[in-house]
């Protein structure tokens, strides 16, 4: 490993040494990973007004192809060998030559002192002193970023500590161009799927295989856990037992502090099943990203019958509306994303408001994912119909399809390439009567690869598919 990185330092070591050494501005950033595919830049703390140029400099998500904000993280080195910020005309300082030492930026025409080495081996240590290592932190902490970026951005601290080759990862160095890189937003497709998922699912079939589906996920690593997020006590939104909530906003983000966007997930189960628990890793990932977000449960059958579903939906959108400012949302932002028999209720919720008892509530955007949205007594399931009631001669009038009223919300219509058959043929009539019909701009996407449940499963881990999908509509849907 020290070998390949002396090759890698090997074209950039004259940036150190030239006597014309300032003629490129670069990132100097860490030389691994570490956790973040961009790798971690040094960076001063804050941004613009809120910029704290006298504090000890820490790292951050390397600002890769974003001109006008890469500027606090991009370094040139100049003959007398300090790394100099040319926007700001800040030089990189130890505050001392011991082990622990925090790192500063200090004016550059004040410093006469604060020469640097960059080692063939990566290691950066103050010149005259080879033995003082500027090192990265272990632990990593979120930080806040544009809720549409795919990766969170991330930060490490920084100190001066002893050179050490067993922390060859936290004291390894590299320039790096300021577009070597694109910064990951929402924009890749399936390229986190592992060939053993994939093969799974598509072992499964077209038939929906809940547990076995799940089995497929609950050993991969996901981008948030419980310790990224604040989790309220379940909450009621109405009289019903069942009508419960929790409300997840993220510790590590600043966004609830300024009117969030909201999501409402609404989770399926087949009319007869489900809780709290189906959509909690969900949850995590986007309050991780720094979204609001309010996981609701609803009454099921045989207590509940249609349409108790989407008066349920409409009730929670209320319960957020009202409570808004409280839990640091947006009430004009909030999106619903329901799965199956949750698909179902909020696009009765979405298209069918004379189903709720008085104004229905209206949101910025849903997004339906393998939604009940046709029924058929031939492939009914026994939930359906205990749900919508066994006299299938009135599920005309019950059903989503012939029924819309309301076609002012934004929709995305997603479904997967190994549903079963009736909801791949349900969702594109839906699709196409809204926009053969009735002349509206819906959005459908085929989850390549995904089951009826393997789309909402994989939300926070590498297979970013649905993520990306829902991320795309709510930035470009809603009031953002």
């Amino acid at each position: 490993m020290k070998n390949a990185l002396a090759l890698l330092f090997s074209s950039t070591f004259a940036l150190t040494t030239g006597v014309n050494a300032s003629a490129e501005v670069q990132l100097l950033r860490s030389a691994y990973e570490l956790e973040d595919p961009s790798g971690y830049c040094l960076d001063i703390p804050g941004f613009g007004p809120r910029m704290r140029k006298d504090a000890p400099i820490n790292t951050h998500t390397c600002k890769y192809n974003r001109p006008g904000f890469s500027v606090d993280e991009e370094f040139e080195v100049t003959e007398s060998q300090q790394l100099r910020m040319p926007e700001y005309d800040l030089c990189l300082a130890a505050g001392s030559l011991e082990s622990g030492s925090a790192v500063f930026t200090i004016d550059c025409a004040k410093d006469n002192a604060h020469a640097w080495t960059i080692h063939a081996n990566g290691n950066v240590t103050p010149s005259g002193t080879p033995g003082l290592c500027l090192t990265l932190g272990s632990e990593r902490v979120y930080v806040n970023s544009s809720p549409g970026n795919l990766i969170a951005n991330s930060t490490r601290s920084i100190s001066m500590q002893s050179c050490d080759e067993d922390r060859e990862q936290y004291q390894s160095w590299k320039w790096s161009g300021t577009s070597e890189q694109d910064t990951p937003t929402a924009n890749t497709l399936r390229a986190g799927m592992s060939p053993a998922t994939a093969a799974g699912i598509k072992a499964l079939g077209h038939e929906v295989r809940v547990q076995e589906t799940r089995a497929l996920y609950a050993s991969l690593p996901r981008m948030f856990g419980a310790a990224d997020v604040s989790v309220s006590k379940e909450i009621a939104y109405g009289p019903e037992e069942q009508q419960r909530l929790q409300v997840y906003s993220g510790v590590n983000r600043n966004n609830p502090q300024n009117a969030a966007p909201v999501i409402l997930l609404v989770h399926g189960g087949g009319f007869s099943r489900g809780d709290l628990g189906n959509f909690r890793s969900t949850a995590t990932h986007f309050a991780g990203l720094g979204y609001i977000v309010v996981n609701m449960t609803y009454p099921l059958e045989p207590k509940a019958s249609w349409p108790t579903g989407s008066q349920s939906v409409a009730a929670a959108v209320r319960w957020i509306k009202e409570n808004a400012v409280n839990i640091k949302g947006n009430p004009d932002n909030i999106f619903v994303v329901g799965q199956s028999a949750g698909g179902a209720h909020v696009a009765e919720f979405v298209f069918r408001p004379g189903l709720v008892n008085g104004e229905s509530p209206t949101v910025a955007g849903a997004i339906l994912v393998s939604p009940v949205v046709g029924l058929n007594v031939e492939n009914a399931s026994p939930g359906e119909t205990a749900y919508f009631g066994d006299t299938s001669n009135a599920w005309k009038d019950k059903q989503v399809l012939g029924n819309i009223e309301r076609t002012s919300i934004p929709v995305l219509i997603m479904t997967a390439e190994f549903d079963p058959e009736k909801f791949r043929v349900a969702t594109a009539r839906l699709f196409h009567e809204l926009v053969v019909d009735k002349g509206v701009a819906a959005r459908f996407r085929q989850m390549r690869g995904h089951n009826h449940i393997s789309h909402t499963e994989s939300i926070g881990t590498s297979d970013a598919q649905a993520t990306e999908a829902i991320l795309d509509f709510i930035a470009t849907a809603g009031n953002n």
